[in-house]
C-alpha cells in the first residue's frame, strides 16, 4: 500500500516532469522511451475499477487523504510527487474528522470497464451538509477537469441537481484516472465518496427518507396525542413534551437526514444554522420537561439548579446559533449533549428510587436518546466507525425515547388517578369521621339538653308539688284570717252605729279608736286578698286544668287580648302613653290551641312589655317613644308570635333564669315571678310549641312564641326551654 502511495497512483506528467526540466530534449526523450517501457511493466493497477458486477463501489475503502491545516494548498501542490507520501490511508470507508478548520484532501484511481452505454455512473460524496466540494479528475495529459459543488454552490451551478455533491464520472479509456476531492465546511468533515450508477443513486436517495417518515409519523401522532392530553388536564408538563419532540424531531430531520436540503436545496447556508437552533431548543424544554416530569425541584434540589444553568445555556444559544458561525453553535451543542446525557441517567434514577414509578420510562426512554447523544459526538469526531448503524442511530433512539416519554404520561396519569383515589377515600373518611363527630356531638348536646330538661323538669314538678302542698296548707288558716277580717270590719260598722247613741264627751273618743279597727281590719283583708291570689296563682300553675282545644284565629285572639291589655294599662301608668304596632300577617292558618289558656301568655307577655317601656320612659330622656310591637307569621306548619318591645331589656345575669318559677326582675310587691313560668308551661307543656327570647339591655326584649298548626306537628324537642337569650 506504501509503494502504491507513492508511485502506483501518480499520474506520468507529474512524474516525468521534474527530470524534463534537468535534461535536455534528446536525453529526456530517451529517458522518456525508458520510463514508458519500465512503467508498462510495473504499473500498479487502479485502486477502484468499476466493473458491471455491481451497483456501487465505495471509495473511502481505497483513498488516501491529506489534511491542510494551513488551507493554501492547491491541487498543482497536492499533485506533485513529492506530495506523494503525506497522503496516508483512509481509516473506514466513510471518514469523518469532527470539526475541524482545516482543509481535507482524498485521492484514489478508478479504471472504469463497465461498457454499457444505457448505465450512467456518478461519483457521489454522500453527505449534503458540506460547503465546499472541490473534484478534480486528471486527464492523461496531467491537467485537471475541475468540478465544484456544496451547500454554498447554487442549484443551478450544480453539475447533477442533486442534495450531494454528485458528479458524471468520466470515461477511462484503457489508464486509471486520479481523482482528488477537496472538501472544506464549517461543520462536521466526512469525506463518504462513493461511485454508483444513476439506478443505485435514485435507489438510495428513496430509501433515505423511507426511516424519516416513519419518525414523521411518530412525532405527529405523539403530538396530537399529548395536545389533546395537554388541553383537557391543563398540565404544562404535556406542553413542554410537546415543545420538545417537536423541536427534537426538526433537529433530527435537519442534523441528520438533511430534509431541508432535499426540499429547499437554495437554503443551505440557512439549514446550517437552523438544526443547532432546535438542537438548543429541543435541550432546553428536554431540561424543563425532566424538571416538571420528575419533580426534580422537591426530589433533588442540587441537580435541578444544574438542570436550570443547562436550560439557561441552551436557552440562551437557541437564537444566538441563528447569528453565530454555525461551526461554534454545533460544538456548543455538541459539549451540551455531553453533558445532558449522564445528568438525564441520574435525575429518574434518583426519582424512581424514591417510589416514583413513572420514572422507570423516563430513565429507558433518556437510555435510549443518551446513548445516540454520546455516539453522535463520538461519530463525528471519528473516534466510531461511520457505519448503518451509527447513521441512524439517532433517529432511532429519539423515536424510541418519544414513545417511552409518552408511556411515561401515560403511566403519569394512571399514577395521578390512583392518588387522586387515595386522595378522595381519605377525604370521605375524614368526611365520615367528621359527620360522625357532628352526630355523636349533636347527640351528646340532644342528651344533655334532655337531662336538662329532665332535671328541670322534676325540678319544676317537685317544687309545684311543694307550691301545690304549701299553697293546700296555707289556704285555710289564710281562708279563716279573711273571713274573720271581714267579720271584724262589719262589727266594726255595728259598732260604730252603737256609738252614735252614747254621750257626746265619750262618742269621739269611741269613734276615733273604732275607726283606726276598722282601717287595720281592711287592710288586713286587703293583703289577705292578695296573700289569697298568690294562692290561687300557685295552685293553677301547679295543677293546670285541661281547656277544650279549638281551632282559633289567631289574630282575633290578639286583637281581642291587646283590647283587655289597653284597659288594664289605663289604671297602672296613666302618664305612659304607650304605641303598639300590629304586624298580623293575613292568612294564618287557624292552630289548634286552648284560647283562655294562650290568652293568658299573651297578656303575660303583654304586661311585662308594658312595664318594660314603662321603666325605660322614666330612665329615658326626652324624645322616647315607649313601643310595643306584636306580629304573626306562618312557618312550615307552624305559627310564629313575636312581641316586641324598645324597653329596658333583661339583665344578662337573669337571662338563664328567666322561666324559673318566683324568680322576677321587678321590685318587690309589683310582681311574684310565676308569670313567664305559667306562660312557658302554657306554651311548650299543653300546646307542644316553644317559648324563647333575644333581648339587648337598655334598647328592648322580643319574645318569640312557635305554635304547631296541630299538636301532632309540634317541634321536635318541644317541652323544653328552646330559650334564647340575646
Amino acid at each position: 500500500m506504501a509503494d502504491r502511495a507513492s508511485c502506483g497512483t501518480l499520474p506520468l506528467g507529474a512524474v516525468l516532469d521534474p527530470w524534463v526540466k534537468r535534461l535536455g530534449s534528446p536525453k529526456a526523450i530517451a529517458l522518456f522511451l525508458c520510463f514508458i517501457h519500465m512503467s508498462a511493466a510495473l504499473a500498479a493497477p487502479p485502486d477502484v475499477v468499476v466493473e458491471g458486477t455491481r451497483d456501487i463501489w465505495y471509495a473511502g475503502e481505497h483513498m488516501f487523504v491529506l489534511e491542510d491545516a494551513s488551507g493554501t494548498l492547491t491541487i498543482e501542490d497536492v499533485s506533485r510527487a513529492d506530495f506523494a507520501h503525506r497522503f496516508t490511508p483512509s481509516p473506514e470507508a466513510q471518514p469523518k474528522y469532527g470539526f475541524s478548520r482545516s482543509v481535507y484532501w482524498a485521492r484514489f484511481s478508478y479504471l472504469k470497464k463497465d461498457r454499457v452505454p444505457e448505465r450512467r455512473w456518478f461519483l457521489a460524496v454522500r453527505d449534503p451538509n458540506l460547503e465546499h466540494v472541490d473534484v478534480y479528475f486528471q486527464r492523461p495529459d496531467g491537467s485537471f477537469d475541475v468540478r465544484r459543488a456544496g451547500v454554498l454552490v447554487p442549484w443551478a451551478k450544480r453539475e447533477i441537481a442533486h442534495r450531494d455533491p454528485v458528479f458524471n464520472l468520466p470515461e477511462t479509456p484503457t489508464e486509471p484516472i486520479t481523482v482528488y476531492i477537496r472538501v472544506q465546511t464549517s461543520s462536521i468533515v466526512a469525506i463518504p465518496a462513493a461511485i454508483l450508477t444513476s439506478d443505485r443513486l435514485i435507489q438510495e436517495n428513496a430509501d433515505r427518507f423511507i426511516p424519516w417518515w416513519i419518525y414523521v409519523g411518530i412525532v405527529v401522532s405523539m403530538v396530537l396525542f399529548n395536545a389533546i392530553l395537554y388541553f383537557f388536564l391543563k398540565d404544562r408538563t404535556y406542553l413542554y413534551y410537546i415543545i420538545y419532540i417537536i423541536s427534537l424531531g426538526s433537529f433530527v430531520g435537519l442534523a441528520f437526514k438533511a430534509v431541508g436540503h432535499t426540499y429547499f436545496p437554495e437554503s443551505g447556508p440557512l439549514w446550517a444554522r437552523l438544526w443547532p437552533f432546535f438542537g438548543h431548543l429541543a435541550c432546553l424544554f428536554g431540561a424543563l420537561f425532566a424538571r416538571a416530569f420528575l419533580h426534580i425541584r422537591r426530589a433533588a434540589p442540587r441537580l435541578d439548579r444544574l438542570v436550570c444553568v443547562l436550560a439557561t445555556i441552551s436557552g440562551i444559544s437557541a437564537p444566538l446559533a441563528l447569528f453565530l458561525p454555525a461551526r461554534v453553535s454545533q460544538i456548543t451543542l455538541s459539549a451540551l449533549a455531553l453533558v445532558y446525557g449522564p445528568l438525564m441517567f441520574i435525575m429518574p434514577a434518583i426519582v424512581w428510587r424514591r417510589g416514583f414509578q413513572p420514572a422507570r420510562f423516563f430513565l429507558a426512554g433518556w437510555c435510549m436518546l443518551g446513548v445516540a447523544g454520546v455516539f453522535v459526538p463520538c461519530v463525528n469526531q471519528g473516534w466510531v466507525p461511520n457505519n448503518i448503524f451509527t447513521q441512524h442511530v439517532m433517529l432511532t433512539g429519539s423515536a424510541v425515547e418519544m414513545i417511552l416519554f409518552a408511556l411515561a404520561l401515560a403511566n403519569r396519569i394512571n399514577e395521578a388517578k390512583k392518588e387522586s383515589e387515595i386522595a378522595r377515600r381519605h377525604a370521605l373518611e375524614g368526611e365520615i369521621h367528621r359527620l360522625r363527630n357532628i352526630e355523636l356531638r349533636q347527640a351528646n348536646e340532644e342528651i344533655l339538653r334532655k337531662q336538662d330538661q329532665l332535671i328541670q323538669a322534676e325540678k319544676m314538678a317537685s317544687m309545684w308539688q311543694l307550691t301545690a302542698g304549701v299553697a293546700h296548707e296555707i289556704k285555710n288558716p289564710l281562708n279563716l284570717v279573711n273571713n274573720f277580717s271581714l267579720s271584724l270590719v262589719e262589727t266594726m260598722d255595728e259598732l260604730l252605729q252603737e256609738l252614735k247613741s252614747l254621750p257626746a264627751d265619750n262618742q269621739a273618743a269611741l269613734e276615733s279608736l273604732a275607726s283606726d279597727c276598722k282601717l287595720v281590719a281592711r287592710k288586713i283583708a286587703e293583703h289577705g286578698g292578695r296573700a289569697d291570689g298568690i294562692v290561687r296563682g300557685m295552685l293553677e300553675h301547679a295543677t293546670m286544668r285541661p281547656g277544650e282545644r279549638c281551632m282559633t284565629d289567631l289574630n282575633r285572639l290578639i286583637e281581642e287580648h291587646l283590647g283587655l291589655f289597653h284597659e288594664g294599662t289605663l289604671s297602672r301608668r296613666p302618664g305612659v302613653q304607650v304605641s303598639v304596632e300590629r304586624d298580623l300577617a293575613p292568612g294564618v292558618s287557624p292552630v289548634e290551641v286552648i284560647p283562655h289558656e294562650l290568652g293568658r301568655v299573651l297578656l303575660n307577655l303583654l304586661n311585662n312589655a308594658f312595664y318594660a317601656v314603662g321603666e325605660q320612659h322614666e330612665r329615658a330622656p326626652g324624645g322616647y317613644v315607649p313601643t310595643i310591637r306584636i306580629s304573626t307569621r306562618g312557618r312550615d306548619g307552624h305559627v310564629e308570635i313575636r312581641i316586641e318591645d324598645n324597653g329596658t331589656g333583661i339583665p344578662a345575669a337573669a337571662r338563664e333564669r328567666i322561666f324559673e318559677p318566683f324568680f322576677t326582675t321587678k321590685p318587690p310587691g309589683e310582681g311574684v315571678g310565676l308569670g313567664l313560668s305559667l306562660s312557658y308551661g302554657i306554651v311548650t307543656k299543653r300546646h307542644g310549641g316553644t317559648l324563647g327570647f333575644e333581648s339587648t339591655e337598655n334598647k328592648g326584649t322580643t319574645f318569640v312564641m312557635t305554635l304547631p298548626l296541630r299538636p301532632s306537628q309540634a317541634l321536635p324537642g318541644t317541652g323544653g326551654a328552646q330559650a334564647r337569650g340575646g
